[in-house]
């Protein structure tokens, strides 16, 4: 007789006590005295060892079994199952790279190589290194290419915000001209849609699927993942003419139609060579950013242990992470009204930041905010305010 589990039991490892239990159970079926056995005696502490030792074996059962559904599967398991079953590879994340510009006001000269030089964000503390050799005159000015000691998306600046030597050099001031971009590692929910997007790409029809794959998915002339995480496509037109416009998590898709180099040029390299099916005519386009400022108040209580500045910096990358998940137009709650972004979903993503926040009000913006369906939201100057209580 085959006996059949539910796919429930299959994925969740048994406990100390739910094996030990079932020794016990076994060894009281073959009549022996289990409940006569004294505890600390060697019966017990033989049947304790062993249950330790097989709980941990179906912890390892259970991810082996959890690694074979897509909605199961976490971490790495879901990395190999993506590349293995779907053919998507996961896409890492990336050093947020750019420029500095340094002032030599001093009568020093300054010469690095690269990962010799260091500088800082002046909020978040991310440190930057050179990644090739520079010498700056005394009275110079000179623009540095730079790279991100981490990996992700918080090592992000805004213009101006690399402001911060680490390297000793006196008599010179830092800044970085144009802002500074890393991305996060995909995420698993993020992969599993891909995965599922990879499906529609099979097509020779177009679906949105396959646009919306293709998309995510292009990579720049060097090999390197472009940085898009949403896509929007136009509904069916019968004059064969398809529209998708893609955002980043920092709002629009910089580059140049033609060149795919860049992110946007990539992109549509991507969906014209393996998406657009003959007679069909496609256009790509950046979304549009929407700037929203989020002016706020946040009430907590001191047993978080956090000061007002603390909180502040957390309650913004909470609300600019928000906005970097936003859809393009926003969110249509039916065919007939325009996409939104909603007021209480910001209120609810504060007062999400820690369980010791009490409420949260946001005067600004005071009603939801309406987009085009090109739009997507940028992170504005927001402000908070912080009572302790």
């Amino acid at each position: 007789m085959i006996l059949l589990l539910p796919i429930d039991q299959l994925l969740a490892p048994l406990s100390r006590k739910q094996v030990r239990d079932s020794i016990y159970r076994l060894l009281a079926a073959m009549k022996l005295p289990v409940t006569a056995w004294q505890d600390g005696g060697a019966a017990k502490a033989i049947i304790s060892v062993v249950a330790a030792i097989f709980a941990g074996f179906t912890e390892v059962i259970a991810l082996a079994i959890r690694a074979n559904f897509l909605d199961t599967a976490e971490g790495i398991w879901l990395t190999l199952l993506a590349y293995y079953v779907y053919g998507v590879t996961r896409i890492e994340a990336t050093f947020a790279s750019g420029e500095v510009r340094l002032v030599n006001s001093g009568g020093g000269i300054f010469e690095f190589e690269p990962g010799e030089f260091i500088c800082k964000h002046s909020v978040t503390g991310r440190q930057y290194t050179n990644t090739a050799f520079f010498r700056l005159e005394a009275g110079q000015t000179l623009t540095v290419a730079i790279r991100a000691l981490e990996a992700d998306s918080r090592s992000s600046a805004a213009q101006g915000q690399i402001a911060v030597l680490v390297t000793t050099m006196r008599g010179v001031a830092c800044t970085n001209p144009a802002p500074v971009v890393g991305r996060d590692g995909e995420t698993d929910p993020e992969l599993r849609e891909r995965c599922r997007d990879s499906l529609g790409a099979l097509s020779p029809n177009g679906p949105d699927a396959a646009y919306i794959y293709w998309a995510k998915s292009a990579r720049r002339a060097d090999g390197s993942p472009v940085n898009v995480n949403r896509v929007w496509v136009s509904k069916a037109s019968s004059v064969g003419q398809v529209t998708v416009y893609v955002a980043s998590p920092n709002g629009g898709v910089p580059g140049t139609i033609g060149d795919d180099s860049t992110d946007l040029g990539a992109v549509h390299k991507a969906i014209r060579t393996r998406v657009v099916p003959n007679g069909v005519t496609c256009t790509v386009g950046s979304a549009v950013p929407h700037p929203l400022s989020v002016t706020c108040e946040v009430w907590i209580s001191k047993e978080a242990n956090l000061n007002d500045a603390q909180v502040a910096l957390e309650v913004d990358s909470r609300i600019r992470y928000y906005q970097a998940t936003i859809p393009i137009g926003g969110y249509v709650l039916n065919s007939r009204s325009p996409g939104q972004v909603f007021r209480n979903a910001i209120i609810g993503q504060i007062e999400d930041v820690s369980p010791f926040i009490i409420k949260a009000d946001v005067p600004l913006p005071a009603t939801d905010v309406t987009l085009a369906e090109n739009e997507v939201p940028t992170g504005a100057a927001n402000s908070t305010t912080v009572h302790q209580v």
